[in-house]
């Protein structure tokens, strides 16, 4: 399809440039509607030689006829901000849309194409590689970020945040990256990298720009898949600019970037895990079995773990040196202790299987956070909390973009009663990631309950995802019944009962286990009292009930 085509041809490119201009979703301005409107009819009137920068200075910005495109970036800048409108356009109201209408880098000739109206339901074209360290994971390249604007006063800000992103992506070792050799000494653009993707071999495209005033600093970023070009995510970053912090600010913005892309539960997940939705456990993937290891992590659905755990076995069999894997893994059998799956005579075998993994995951892959939150797990729960936190907090340094880990971290501090450990992470990790799931909420629930404040400890937890845990419906149970809210506390203990009929008789054993300090295990088991659960460990009030040891 070209613009000096047939009459129906060009028809058609007129109905979709009035659909475009009439779309509330092309967030354009009136200027760059008519730079549109302008490119595109003399296109299609057989001008497009005409399409110079100095024509649509003169004819769409009423610069005067001593225009110079060499003094005057205006066309320049504003087709940059044109192009992002378009392709987030085509992310949004126009993904359906059987025309597009796009401006090639290099020049401002519009260009037309039919399109198939692919919808984000379809998914990316699946991927076959050979070799063990492609098999399992995505692989993404980082394109230069596009500058606009004046760039005199930050002359490498654009280049330097490109390398920011990729250093924080290259942090989760589940993503293939490619970024500074490859685009900055080898100039691979964004045209090679689509289609066939080339030799690279990449699933994902990351495409950026910025621009700089003298007091704001803006990042429009778009992810793409690399064989389809169909447009996945975007998002606009924009932050206040103090010249003097002008580092601190790229490095924000750049963190903000991979923690939206590359988090167990971002975008790059959520691409993938609907790919993986309702695959048969026979036809997935090493790295699949990791991707559905994180969809049962969300809410510890007891019906799950036990396929999970399956297929991370044969993922290991099948890649003895897939690294994320084995801390997956590792991760399972923990919960199949905490969450009662199995039976406390299995403890020992279970916490070692558990330490062996995450050691192995650790090995493998020394600098992987998520190795290191295994083996954190795998301390915790065979009651070295020392070991557990020094672990978490090696994770956390290793990568400070793991919100998980930094929540999780701030739970282990919220069980020992540490709140100014505890608080910070809790808080900076939703603030960072709000799709995380609100698993770790228990940790600011405790906070709000141990200070008398029942009614926020309940908000807290009634905004967690997890159903399948009787820890948060010990909390739960608590928090309605010194609320007075009979019919929550009620529902609450059923649901404690459902997964273990006799919790009442070993409510205190069950929170030392998990290293609870003894105030909040004897608030805890006060609180199940008041909200009715049976048992010989909530039958009696607190001033008749033997103290709680001390947790070690």
């Amino acid at each position: 399809m070209n613009g000096g085509g047939h009459n129906d041809d060009a028809e058609a490119v007129r109905t979709e440039l009035r659909r475009i201009l009439a779309s509330r979703d092309f967030e354009a301005s009136d200027r760059n509607r008519q730079f549109l409107a302008y490119v595109v009819e003399e296109t299609l009137g057989g001008r497009g030689e005409r399409i110079k920068a100095y024509n649509i200075a003169t004819s769409v910005f009423g610069r005067a006829a001593d225009f110079d495109p060499q003094v005057d970036s205006i066309v320049r800048i504003e087709a940059g901000r044109l192009r992002r409108a378009l392709e987030r356009y085509y992310l949004t109201a126009g993904q359906a849309d059987g025309v597009r209408i796009t401006i090639p880098r290099g020049g401002y000739v519009p260009a037309f194409a039919h399109h198939s109206g692919a919808t984000p339901q379809e998914g990316p074209a699946p991927v076959t590689r050979g070799g063990t360290s492609r098999r399992n994971g995505c692989a993404i390249l980082v394109c230069p970020f596009e500058e606009d604007g004046d760039r005199s006063a930050f002359p490498n800000l654009s280049r330097g945040l490109t390398r920011q992103v990729i250093v924080g992506l290259t942090r989760f070792t589940d993503l293939f990256v490619f970024g500074s050799d490859t685009v900055f000494s080898r100039d691979v653009a964004r045209e090679d990298a689509v289609g066939s993707c080339g030799p690279l071999d990449v699933d994902l495209l990351l495409t950026g720009g910025t621009t700089v005033s003298a007091d704001r600093f803006r990042l429009e970023v778009l992810l793409s898949d690399a064989r389809t070009g169909r447009y996945i995510w975007g998002e606009t970053f924009d932050r206040m600019l103090d010249p003097r912090e002008i580092l601190r600010v790229r490095d924000e913005v750049a963190n903000s970037v991979v923690r939206s892309l590359a988090q167990p539960y971002g975008v790059i997940f959520s691409e993938r895990a609907r790919e993986v939705e309702g695959k048969p456990p026979e036809s997935l993937s090493s790295y699949d079995s990791v991707i559905r290891f994180y969809q049962y992590w969300r809410t510890y659905d007891r019906a799950l773990i036990h396929a999970v755990r399956e297929g991370l076995e044969q993922a290991i069999r099948r890649d003895p040196d897939y690294a994320e894997a084995f801390a997956c893994l590792s991760q399972v059998y923990v919960n199949l202790l905490r969450f009662g799956h199995e039976p406390p005579t299995s403890a020992m075998d279970l916490l070692k299987r558990a330490r062996d993994l995450a050691l192995r995951a650790v090995e493998l892959a020394p600098h992987c956070s998520r190795g290191h939150h295994a083996l954190a797990l795998a301390y915790w729960f065979a009651g070295d909390v020392a070991a557990g936190l020094a672990e978490l907090r090696t994770g956390l340094a290793l990568n400070p973009n793991d919100t998980e880990i930094m929540s999780d971290l701030g739970v282990r501090h919220a069980a020992r009663m540490e709140w100014d450990e505890a608080l910070p992470l809790l808080r900076d990790s939703y603030a960072r990631n709000p799709a995380q799931p609100g698993n770790y909420r228990i940790g600011l629930a405790l906070y709000h309950y141990m200070h008398g404040r029942y009614a926020d400890a309940l908000a807290e937890m009634r905004r967690m995802t997890v159903e399948h845990a009787v820890p948060a419906f010990v909390v739960v149970a608590s928090a309605a019944a010194q609320l007075g809210l009979a019919a929550e506390a009620s529902a609450a203990v059923q649901a404690i009962l459902r997964i273990d009929p006799a919790y009442g008789d070993h409510a205190l054993a069950d929170l030392r286990s998990r290293n609870v300090h003894p105030e909040i295990i004897a608030a805890m088991v006060e609180g199940l009292r008041l909200a009715g659960l049976p048992g010989q460990d909530t039958s009696m009030p607190a001033e008749g009930r033997a103290a709680p040891r001390a947790a070690e």
